[in-house]
């Protein structure tokens, strides 16, 4: 049985009253918003124009909110019944280039739907790999999940895409002070008022940015142009085509994408049970069949790939809300908005400093949850090397790649991710020691001291 949080103010089966239920589901909302520019560069990439842009994104975010909306439900088999929402992938998105330059959106619809379904498979041989998870490793896995939000919450906070790039004052003006502005109200405002905190960053962010011109004239003019209401549409968005080759990529990166999931998951449990000991295996195989089906269904309906959002999960620590009915509004309305262009292209021109801002924001939670974890089993020696030896090799990917530019051809997927191979390299080492001598206890057991010697 879950204990509740004592610093949560919505737990997971809570009922929000409705107008906090509708701000609650707008901060989310918005920060689901923030990848959109994913399916925006992918399609000008490719040369598509602004009715096909505004169609990718908008049917994006139906998969994204059909996604959020399913994970947040109950039903047999599928949902974990967390407030865990969806976005636009970036995991996915080198992939969905490859398929985009050879062949197209229907050729990026076709790997899609098969990510979908590698990851349901993945799904429901959950139960039989749980052995390979303790505490220690999930931990590890919600940590490295964190740590990849890192460089994209700071390049997006300095407003920098490039090596060498100067940092503009104005963009780190904007994102500092929406920092601070969504610290200060964590730190210092009511138990209410901490609900609403990145909503007022955004608003403060937002304003900024408008103030001193990081939100052009031509975003508000594509915004402005954009109609009200529409269906979704542009020639061909039917079409679907497949490849072999591309096969192997699309089902690494999807293994990648439900490990990620897999430790957003965990996250919602430790979030919402003071009592939390290790993952409920079956539940988060449900959650993952959730975002399974949201993957196969970006495929299915012309957008880009979704994933589950670490940061959303984080938002709810942080604002203290964690119901479940928060996802099931949030994936309704972010649904009904992909039959909006405009409001579409409104939310996909948020400032990168504002981005950026949040996501630094709500790292700062997921790296003590990830850390808590780790720490809360006690590791012994064993676990010790295990995580010490797969963090080292997992950092060291992000910090310094051009170590790894000449590994065999056939190891290449497993340095695509820091997650990936972290994960990999602790499993593998967990398995190896123990093997050894004196391993009788269980991993999650502190090793006891040896008497000393007379």
């Amino acid at each position: 049985m879950a204990k509740r949080p004592a610093d949560l103010i919505y737990w997971v089966d809570d009922r929000p009253p409705w107008p906090v239920l509708a701000f609650l589901s707008l901060q989310h909302i918005l920060l689901m918003s923030s990848t959109l520019v994913l399916p925006i560069v992918l399609v000008s990439e490719i040369g598509g124009d602004a009715s096909q842009v505004r169609s990718v994104v908008a049917l994006s975010m139906m998969a994204c909110g059909l996604g959020t909306f399913v994970q947040a439900m109950r039903w047999p088999g599928i949902g974990s019944g967390f407030l865990c929402p969806n976005l636009c992938g970036p995991n996915f998105f080198v992939a969905s280039m490859s398929a985009a330059w050879l062949g197209g959106l229907p050729l990026v619809r076709g790997m899609t739907i098969a990510a979908g379904l590698v990851e349901v498979i993945f799904a429901r041989s959950l139960h039989r790999l749980a052995f390979l998870f303790p505490r220690e490793i999930t931990g590890l896995v919600v940590l490295m999940v964190t740590l990849s939000l890192i460089p994209l919450g700071t390049s997006k906070f300095l407003n920098i895409d490039y090596a060498g790039e100067p940092i503009q004052g104005t963009s780190l003006a904007v994102a500092g002070l929406t920092l601070l502005t969504m610290a200060g109200v964590n730190i210092w405002g009511s138990s209410k008022l901490k609900l609403y905190g990145v909503l007022i960053g955004l608003i403060v962010g937002y304003g900024l940015s408008f103030v001193l011109g990081l939100l052009s004239p031509v975003q508000f003019q594509h915004v402005a142009e954009a109609p009200w209401i529409g269906l979704p549409y542009y020639e061909g968005m039917w079409q679907i085509s497949f490849r072999w080759s591309l096969l192997p990529a699309f089902a690494i990166v999807s293994i990648c994408g439900a490990l990620k999931s897999f430790g957003n998951l965990v996250l919602c449990e430790k979030i919402n049970d003071d009592a939390w000991t290790e993952p409920d295996i079956r539940r988060v195989g449900n959650g993952l069949m959730a975002d399974a089906v949201a993957v196969a269904a970006s495929g299915l309906l012309g957008g880009v790939a979704s994933d589950t959002s670490s940061s959303n999960v984080s938002l709810s620590k942080a604002s203290g809300a964690t119901s479940r009915r928060i996802g099931i509004a949030a994936g309704a309305l972010f649904f009904l908005l992909g039959f909006s262009p405009k409001l579409s292209a409104l939310l996909s021109v948020m400032p990168a400093p504002v981005a950026g801002a949040i996501l630094i924001f709500v790292v700062c939670f997921m790296l003590i949850s990830g850390l808590q974890i780790i720490l809360s089993a006690k590791p012994d020696a064993h676990m010790t090397f295990v995580i010490g030896i797969a963090l080292s090799f997992g950092v060291s990917l992000d910090v310094l790649p051009a170590l790894y530019a000449h590994v065999y051809a056939w190891l290449r997927p497993l340095f695509d991710s820091s997650l990936t191979l972290s994960t990999v390299v602790a499993v593998v080492l967990n398995q190896l020691f123990r093997l050894g001598p004196n391993r009788s206890a269980p991993a999650t057991e502190a090793a006891e001291p040896a008497p000393p010697q007379a």
